[in-house]
């Protein structure tokens, strides 16, 4: 079972940052919650009308990470991880329609965004996938340790 925290305030600026440099802030609340036992580094969820009604902010989507794999990250690995979440996040203001996107390149499971790639190389983003599945991989063997 999830267990939601309050992020780190530095991880948290990362991504208010990202957010607030795509403008998502002036037509959406976005909260961001950590979870230590997320399988992935982070998830994008849309709010549905009780989880937006009981959340402090009024939340209309949650970035929710993995704050401990995060953290042991580069700082350059962290943009491009926030960015990728953040990119997700697609919000129409015409039509007022809040949805969240996969990527449209298959070379992960949930997909990479090709707007991330061609910014920052395939090359780079293979990196931070590869220090993810370690990261994950450590940990995995910690907790067979204990």
């Amino acid at each position: 079972m999830a267990k939601f925290e309050i992020i780190e305030e530095d991880i948290k600026k990362i991504f208010t940052d990202v957010i607030a440099n795509a403008e998502l802030e002036r037509y959406i609340n976005i909260e961001i919650l950590s979870d230590i036992k997320l399988k992935q580094v982070y998830k994008v969820v849309k709010a549905n009308e009780l989880t937006k009604h009981v959340s402090v902010n009024k939340s209309d989507v949650f970035i929710i990470v993995n704050d401990v794999i995060f953290d042991q990250l580069e700082e350059w690995q962290q943009l491009i991880i926030a960015e990728e979440a953040v990119t997700a996040i697609v919000f129409d203001p015409e039509k007022e329609k809040l949805s969240i996107k996969t990527g449209d390149v298959g070379i992960t499971n949930s997909g990479a965004f090709s707007g991330i790639l061609s910014k920052y190389g395939s090359d780079r983003y293979e990196v931070v996938q590869e220090s993810i599945k370690t990261l994950y991989n450590v940990e995995q063997n910690e907790e067979v340790e204990i």
